[in-house]
């Protein structure tokens, strides 16, 4: 199976898989996980993104050797941390989706 890294900047999301590259004006999100870069003009917290986007299960990022994540679940469970230009998240869906941004 390919793996593909979804790259989101301010409002054109780049895919690339190992064979294409394609330049979609969303961000969809496929079942399951998905990897993003997101270039963000202004941070935002972790839970308005969950709030907009509520098929997303879990969101995570990796600072040194940690993982720290958000569990969409009971209102949320996890640290609400801030989304930041120019960090890779991994975002486990529900369901195929198009990421909606604050």
């Amino acid at each position: 199976m390919k793996t593909l890294i979804k790259i989101l900047t301010i409002s054109i999301l780049v895919l690339i898989t190992s064979s294409s590259v394609f330049t979609l004006p969303a961000a969809n999100l496929t079942k399951g996980k998905n990897v993003l870069i997101l270039n963000v003009s202004s941070p935002f917290y972790v839970k308005t993104l969950v709030k907009l986007n509520p098929k997303i299960d879990v969101i995570s990022y990796k600072e040194g050797n940690k993982t720290i994540g958000y569990v969409n679940v009971f209102g949320g469970i996890g640290e609400n941390f801030i989304i930041q230009k120019n960090r890779e998240y991994e975002i486990i869906v529900k369901e195929n989706t198009t990421l909606v941004l604050p």
